[in-house]
């Protein structure tokens, strides 16, 4: 991180705690000039009791012979800066240290400006990292939304899942919000490492590759204690997969030039939407391997098979939306009944969250967008291309409604005609019952049900 300047020194405020005045005189002499404000008093008493007077402050220095170790233990409790302790050595060695910056008497004025120095640029860094951490909660959420019964059964599996250290695969097409669940098992797992995202399909296959991965600094090493989610795993080149079975037999990884190595704690969740088992059958993928990442496995449903998780993903996607993009929440949050059953969201969330990005954008509602959606679908469905290939003349053709015959006849009931019409209409889209819905109108299960009667 880039160091501060001294200007930027001179923004922070300094509180010293110290009954000696010849102490409280070196600290105002050595820190004068280097920041904003810099109060001193005899002991941590007026302070204890108000978070509002602490909050005025960046950096307390205490003189330990000024409190007692349960009054920097409340002090400490709800102050949100950094901590400078004066000590003598005997209390080096003492749980009041506890990873903090400290002097030691006798002091000099340049060791006091480097130790505040320091402990402020911690400040700052940690300011920085609280703040990035709240700004990446934006889009990384692991909130699994849905009533549908293949979405509660995911979520038990979440909360199975999480307990153990064993390899999980998560398969499921493009867009259904594997690594969704991934993040959720590993927030729920209390692992105290980071969650590291790993895209296999832009590994090149060399083994420089894999070993910048296991450097400092690599995902593997910021994965340590925490989770590494391999998405694309079909695609982990031969040199990383041997590597990951290294890992997966002794928790200890060894470089690709094997001049070290070292232990390491991670746990691996992979992802798929080819199918790793169809990985191995083609021998681009090690079997051994793949029954150590399969330990657990999770199947994520299409959308298409729980269209029930509409209803709360619709109004859950536009909060999220709005917030990221900094809109109000449009009037139109709560129309979510459009034509649910007769579309199949092949792009799954991934394209419900577009549908709702596209609308909010265009200050558009979905019903609005759906129906014209709808009216270009039927466009072109109506066009109507012939191919000739095995027949020597063209083929007759004739379109819905100019039958030779107008309507059906008078003595057929009311049901006759409408199942009479349904199959004409299905039979134009060539068996297409999803096109032939949106056609007539009616929703899919509808026209199942009278498809059937």
């Amino acid at each position: 991180m880039k160091p501060l300047t001294e200007r930027q020194y001179q923004t922070f405020s300094v509180l010293v705690i110290s009954h000696q005045t010849e102490t409280q005189m070196q600290l105002q002499q050595a820190l004068s000039g280097h920041v904003s404000r810099l109060d001193t008093v005899t002991t941590p008493e007026s302070m204890m009791h108000s978070s509002q007077l602490l909050a005025l402050y960046d950096l307390i220095i205490f003189d330990t012979r000024a409190c007692q170790q349960h009054e920097l233990n409340h002090i400490v409790s709800f102050f949100e800066g950094e901590i400078l302790l004066i000590l003598s050595e005997n209390e080096l060695k003492s749980e009041i240290v506890q990873g903090r910056y400290y002097l030691l008497y006798p002091m000099t004025d340049h060791q006091i400006q480097q130790a505040a120095k320091c402990a402020l640029q911690r400040l700052i860094e940690t300011q920085k990292y609280t703040a990035l951490a709240q700004d990446l909660q934006k889009y990384h959420q692991t909130t699994i939304v849905g009533a549908s019964e293949k979405t509660k059964q995911l979520k038990q599996q979440i909360k199975q899942y999480a307990s153990s250290k064993a390899p999980v695969l998560i398969e499921g097409e493009a867009g259904t919000g594997k690594e969704l669940a991934a993040r959720a098992i590993h927030e729920a797992s209390g692992r105290v490492g980071p969650f590291v995202v790993v895209n296999c399909s832009k590994l090149s296959s060399d083994s420089a590759t894999a070993e910048l991965l296991c450097n400092h600094g690599g995902s593997l090493r910021l994965a340590n204690h925490g989770t590494l989610f391999l998405d694309g795993a079909e695609n982990i080149s031969a040199d990383f997969q041997h590597i990951l079975v290294q890992l997966l037999e002794g928790r200890t990884i060894q470089s690709v030039s094997g001049n070290s190595s070292y232990l390491i704690d991670v746990r691996l969740i992979s992802a798929s939407t080819k199918g790793m088992l169809n990985a191995v059958m083609e021998n681009t993928f090690s079997r051994e391997l793949y029954e150590r990442l399969s330990v657990l496995k999770m199947n994520i449903s299409p959308l298409r098979e729980r269209p029930a998780d509409l209803r709360e993903l619709f109004p859950y996607l536009t909060g999220r939306l709005c917030n990221k993009l900094s809109l109000p929440v449009p009037e139109w949050q709560n129309e979510y009944d459009f034509e649910q059953g007769t579309y199949e969201w092949p792009g799954n969330i991934r394209e419900v969250r577009n549908l709702i990005e596209r609308c909010l954008l265009l200050n558009k509602s979905p019903n609005d967008y759906w129906q014209e959606y709808m009216l270009q679908q039927s466009r072109h469905a109506s066009k109507v291309v012939i191919a000739v290939s095995h027949h020597s003349e063209i083929p007759e053709f004739q379109t819905i409604g100019t039958s030779s015959r107008r309507g059906y006849p008078s003595d057929w009931s009311l049901r006759e005609t409408e199942k009479a019409h349904i199959q004409q209409v299905v039979d134009f889209f060539d068996g297409n019952k999803s096109a032939a819905a949106r056609q007539l109108g009616i929703s899919r299960k509808t026209l199942d049900r009278k498809y059937k009667e």
